[in-house]
């Protein structure tokens, strides 16, 4: 299966894979929508009572303008830097789901009013290099009386249970157009330079009395220079073996990173499914 590159950043890419059929892209565009794991924090733990600044002396009441379960909500969706080598789930830890540097990551929030309290205040209890990644990300304003003690754990799920495990976002799967010009009879020059004018990302070239397409990866499929010439001599039609693949992650997971898993899992399942046949007598 030939794959052109068309565009790959830490955070997104865009491919073309050629040789393949709309099931199988669509299987990839579900697996990296659904199965991908990364870490997100799945439970809070908030301080209750006053809460007193010692280098002051200063009481401050343990609330905030928001619900503890709203802003538990907000640092669910933190996007938090995964190493899949490293984190697995609890469920296939050898702690047994006890809990362990190798299954959950803890982080503590210490802050007091007034203050807003940003995705940088979630400090990682350890390796510092599990710092929220997005550290301007605000999470709640708190009054000149009111300060947030909390403690979090963040574990590796998948989108499946939650969407805050989702990594990867905006997949979006379509067909190479493919762009049919066949000059019909009592197609004027004028109908053929209306067509070119009416395309919105300027592919089509009219020029010595005949249209070309200069571009074809970037027709977006949009009919206008098919409902522009009115004897049809523009068909704008799918390619059915040679799609396009794009799609971008929260940052947990690199976009090569969340493919390439998205690729084995996929392999993985099927697998399974082909030995669960060859068992059935």
């Amino acid at each position: 299966m030939p794959v052109r590159v068309e565009e790959l950043t830490p955070r997104s890419t865009s491919l073309e894979l050629e040789g393949v059929s709309a099931s199988q892209v669509n299987a990839i565009r579900r697996t990296l929508l659904s199965d991908v794991p990364k870490l997100a924090i799945e439970d809070v733990e908030f301080h209750l009572g006053p809460i007193r600044d010692e280098a002051t002396g200063k009481d401050y009441d343990s609330s905030t303008s928001m619900f503890d379960e709203a802003v538990a909500l907000r640092l669910g969706l933190l996007p938090i830097p995964t190493d899949l080598s490293q984190f697995r789930r609890r469920s296939e830890c050898t702690c047994e789901g006890a809990g362990c540097p190798n299954c959950q990551v803890m982080y503590s929030i210490d802050r007091k009013g007034p203050c807003t309290v940003y995705a940088k205040d979630v400090v990682p209890l350890g390796d510092a290099s599990l710092a929220i990644l997005e550290p301007n990300v605000p999470i709640v304003r708190l009054g000149a009386r009111q300060a947030l003690l909390a403690y979090a754990t963040a574990i590796v799920g998948t989108a499946r249970e939650h969407a805050k495990w989702q990594a990867a976002h905006g997949v979006g799967v379509f067909p190479r157009p493919h762009v049919n010009i066949s000059r019909k009879e009592g197609c004027s020059d004028a109908c053929l330079k209306r067509a070119a004018a009416s395309c919105p990302v300027n592919i089509l070239e009219f020029s010595g009395g005949k249209l070309s397409v200069t571009d074809e990866v970037k027709c977006i499929d949009c009919d206008a220079c098919e409902k522009s010439c009115e004897h049809g001599s523009i068909r704008v039609e799918p390619d059915e073996e040679r799609f396009f693949l794009r799609f971008e992650t929260d940052g947990s997971l690199t976009a090569r990173e969340a493919l390439r898993f998205a690729l084995k899992d996929l392999k993985r399942r099927f697998e399974d499914l082909r030995e669960s046949l060859q068992s059935i007598p």
